[in-house]
């Protein structure tokens, strides 16, 4: 089944915990953007807003990194605080994603990597098998609320046929213009986690009322896929 993965940057941050307990019920894990106004021109989240959030959820929490100048310093910040998958940018990690997917895993956590609507799916072909997490951006990097772009089906499509072929264990998650209007698409290109924004906290008058369309959205949407398959 698809897992749910709601983007915390669209989230009130004046009721946290109050938001996660609701969010809780319908999550497989929360994806923290955490973005530093260098590698694009905008800030978010941070590593100590997952420390906070860490005491109140069970959930695991993936960080996103939208950072230029990764290194071991900055990942050991992320994952002290809390994270448990750290997604880095394949446009700006090449030349160290060895080491750096094999020192997350010695530090117990997982490492993904995010490729940009500009990237190749294959970019990340010499290192994929390290890979448990594979992130498509389907809008440009940074920015909330952008139009979906719609080659990124053929794209999810890709990183399932690349996946097989050389044996790599990934999911394949989306980001970026995830909604009811494309929910059943992405599950049958081969999406294996929905992160969601304004999908999801604009889909009602309570975030309770939200939670729970989106949820039966996303059910609904997954049993139609099912059937196409066939």
């Amino acid at each position: 089944m698809v897992k749910i993965a709601p983007s915390l940057m669209n989230m009130s941050l004046l009721q946290v915990e109050h938001d996660l307990h609701i969010l809780d019920s319908i999550t497989d894990l929360y994806h923290v953007d955490i973005i530093d106004g260098h590698y694009v021109p905008n800030m978010c989240l941070t590593p100590h807003f997952i420390a906070q959030i860490r005491p109140v959820t069970s959930k695991p929490i993936e960080a996103h990194l939208y950072v230029d100048g990764i290194d071991k310093a900055f990942i050991d910040t992320c994952i002290d605080a809390g994270a448990s998958l750290l997604t880095l940018p394949a446009d700006g990690v090449g030349r160290s994603i060895h080491r750096f997917c094999d020192y997350i895993h010695e530090r117990g956590a997982k490492v993904g990597a995010f490729i940009n609507p500009a990237d190749p799916v294959n970019v990340i072909s010499s290192y994929a098998t390290e890979l448990d997490s594979l992130l498509v951006l389907s809008v440009d990097p940074g920015f909330t609320g952008q139009k979906f772009i719609e080659g990124t089906y053929d794209r999810i499509v890709e990183a399932k046929v690349l996946r097989a072929e050389v044996g790599a264990h990934y999911e394949i998650a989306i980001d970026g213009g995830c909604n009811a209007t494309n929910y059943r698409l992405l599950i049958e290109a081969g999406c294996d986690v929905l992160n969601l924004g304004r999908g999801l906290f604009d889909n009602g008058d309570s975030l309770e009322e939200s939670a729970r369309c989106t949820y039966e959205e996303i059910q609904t949407a997954a049993r139609e896929a099912t059937k196409m398959s066939f």
